[in-house]
Parts: C-alpha cells; sequence; structure tokens
C-alpha cells in the first residue's frame, strides 16, 4: 500500500445487525469485544439522528471559496467544530448512552479517550445525571486533562498509550460501569454516520467526503450511509503519516499496535485496538482512498484556517485541508466535502502553528 486505498466493490460488505441478548456495555472485555461485532446499517443511523437530537446540532457546511479556487472543484467545509464540546464525538456518544439506557439501567458511564471522546461522553452524562469515568494516557496534554475536570468527569491516567487507556477502561466495564466505546461500537459509529445524512441534504452535489481516521468509527459511519444512500460518493480518508494505526493495519491486513508519537493531529493518535471486528473491516471495504499526510502539510493547513477561512481547527480537524492542499486532484470529483471535525485547541497555540506555517501557504493564500 502507498498511503491510498484503490476503489472497492461495496457490494460485497455485509451490514449485519448486532446479535439480541444481552446488553454489550455491560460484559466482561472479552465478552464485550464478541458483542460488538456487527457494523450497523442505515437504517441504524437515520434513527440514531433522531434520538441525539438535543444532544448534537445540525452543524453547517458552508463554501470554502479559496480552497475551491484551488481545486477548480466545489470545495465545502462541514463544521463539526461547532458542535457544544466543539467536536463531532458528541453524536456517538450520545447515540452509544441512549442506546444503552434503552437496554436497561446505566448508572455509571466509562469510557476511553484522547480528549474529544471523553469531553463528548462527560457532557451527555451531565446532562443525563449519569457520573462519568474518562481513562486517558499520560501522554495526553493538561489543557485536555482540565477540560475533562471542568466538565465534571472523574479521570484515570494510565500509561503511555492509548491501548493501555482501552484495558484499564474494559477493566472498570467488567465491574459494572457502561462502557462507551469510542471505536468499536455499532451505535457509535451510527451516531457518526448523521454527518453523512445531514451532508447529503445540504449538498445534494457531493461526489467525495473527505474524513479524518484514528480508531475508524468516524469513517465508518459516514461511509455506511453514504454507500447506501449515494453509492457513487468516494469517502477519502485521511490521517498523520506517523502512528496512524488504521493505515498500518490495513497494510499488515490486521489490527496492529503503533507507537504514539507527538503529533499536532494528537485526536487520531491511538490503536484500533487487537480485537476490533467492526472499523477495521468497514473502513477496509468501503474506503476508496486513505491519504496520509506530514506534520508540516498539517500545520499548513491549520493556517489556512486560521488565516482563509477564520476558523480555529486542532490539527485533527485540520487533516482533510491537508488532503486537499497535498493536490492529489486525481482522487477528489468536483464536488467535495471536507469535514472539519474539531477545534479543540487552545487560542495561544493555533495563533502559534498559524505563523510558524503562514508563509508556507499556497501563494493566494497569503494573508
Amino acid at each position: 500500500m502507498d498511503g491510498r486505498l484503490g476503489p472497492r466493490d461495496h457490494r460485497e460488505h455485509r451490514h449485519h445487525r448486532r446479535r439480541a441478548g444481552r446488553d454489550p456495555h455491560q460484559l466482561s472485555p472479552k465478552a464485550v469485544r464478541e458483542e460488538l461485532m456487527s457494523a450497523p446499517l442505515v437504517d441504524d443511523i437515520k434513527q440514531a439522528r433522531e434520538r441525539i437530537r438535543g444532544f448534537a446540532h445540525t452543524s453547517p457546511t458552508i463554501v470554502s471559496f479559496p480552497l475551491s479556487r484551488l481545486l477548480d472543484a466545489d470545495v465545502r467545509l462541514k463544521l463539526e467544530c461547532f458542535q457544544d464540546t466543539r467536536a463531532f464525538k458528541v453524536r456517538g456518544a450520545a447515540n452509544a448512552i441512549l442506546t444503552s439506557r434503552e437496554r436497561g439501567d446505566v448508572n455509571h458511564l466509562v469510557t476511553y479517550s484522547t480528549g474529544n471522546h471523553g469531553r463528548a461522553t462527560a457532557l451527555v452524562g451531565a446532562r443525563l445525571g449519569i457520573p462519568t469515568s474518562v481513562v486517558m494516557s499520560n501522554m495526553t496534554t493538561d489543557d485536555k486533562r482540565q477540560a475533562l475536570t471542568d466538565m465534571g468527569a472523574e479521570l484515570h491516567l494510565v500509561g503511555k498509550s492509548q491501548d493501555e487507556a482501552q484495558a484499564h477502561a474494559m477493566e472498570l466495564a467488567s465491574r459494572g460501569m457502561t462502557l462507551i466505546d469510542p471505536i468499536n461500537d455499532p451505535a457509535s459509529t451510527a451516531g457518526h454516520g448523521t454527518i453523512a445524512l445531514e451532508i447529503i441534504e445540504q449538498f445534494p452535489e457531493v461526489d467525495t467526503v473527505v474524513v479524518p481516521v484514528s480508531g475508524g468509527a468516524l469513517a465508518s459511519g459516514v461511509a455506511i450511509a453514504l454507500k447506501a444512500e449515494r453509492p457513487e460518493t468516494r469517502v477519502v480518508a485521511v490521517s498523520m503519516d506517523r502512528g496512524a494505526a488504521m493505515y498500518e493495519s490495513l497494510r499488515a491486513g490486521k489490527p496492529v499496535e503503533v507507537p504514539e508519537v507527538e503529533s499536532l493531529a494528537d485526536c487520531l493518535q491511538g490503536g484500533i485496538g487487537l480485537e476490533n471486528d467492526h472499523t477495521f473491516a468497514t473502513v477496509r471495504d468501503l474506503i476508496d482512498e486513505f491519504v496520509l499526510v506530514t506534520e508540516q502539510e498539517i500545520g499548513v493547513a491549520m493556517a489556512e484556517a486560521y488565516y482563509v477561512e477564520r476558523l480555529i481547527l486542532e490539527g485533527a480537524g485540520a487533516t482533510p485541508i491537508a488532503a486537499a492542499i497535498k493536490g492529489d486532484r486525481s482522487i477528489f470529483g468536483d464536488h467535495i466535502a471536507l469535514i472539519a471535525t474539531g477545534g479543540n485547541t487552545t487560542t495561544a497555540k493555533a495563533a502559534a502553528v498559524a505563523e510558524q506555517h503562514r508563509r508556507l501557504l499556497p501563494e493566494r493564500f497569503q494573508p
């Protein structure tokens, strides 16, 4: 694999419904993995859209005239950075939590996160009056820890990787807490897929959607919805070129661990879970292309957002812009939606990164 995945025959992908039986959020770690096996159907995504009303906003999709001129295409930004938590994760967290409540009592939530999913789980938990514990690695930044503490979450710092945080969260779930899994839970994936339904309504001409990939829940949900409703639409995944667990897993043909490295796109760090039997297969089967971007390209994208679009985006949220500026025009159509997934960075950091990379912007973008 050279950094891109070729076209897939999407008819071969099977969307099985979750097996009936026990609540997959209140089982032993092994049982949790065994139960979270099936990808949601587009009907599950449509039901999720109704379920999460009041927790997630319909975010705007706006034209980027500068990027449109650069690519000679109609380029629009889907601004998930305007959710209450300033990131898309509230969609999946709300659907997973509300789905769990429909199945039975939920007394204490637990999740693992690099930041945004933890915020989302804490927000929904607080609105429902449910205590929330969030497990993070010691690699997470102080501002992300403080944000969770400010939201009333109980914070657990464990190890040096997302994989270690996940293991601890699974252990807490085995003791009776309700696990809100950010990666391998079809309910979370269905919640994220609602983004695609909105894009289709707001931008009917769309023929390409560019989506950041970490554990793959967002990309899976978006791809499932698009391939069901608009099968001709291309889905382009993007991640940083160092420590991209999903990309390396696709190369290996199975989920693998990768070392976490410092990155502007730190929200894309972390493994996909060695027992991943949901997002790995969905991304493998439904994503049309996979683009890797360098740290410099991410910085330039953050500068483009800051100076040209007048937006503050975190590194992960800017990676679709980085893929667009990267300039491989052959992988895009003529009507392109870039999902700006989040804006959870400090104003000072956004300004510093933008200034550092300002002179590397395409000439037409120079402020």
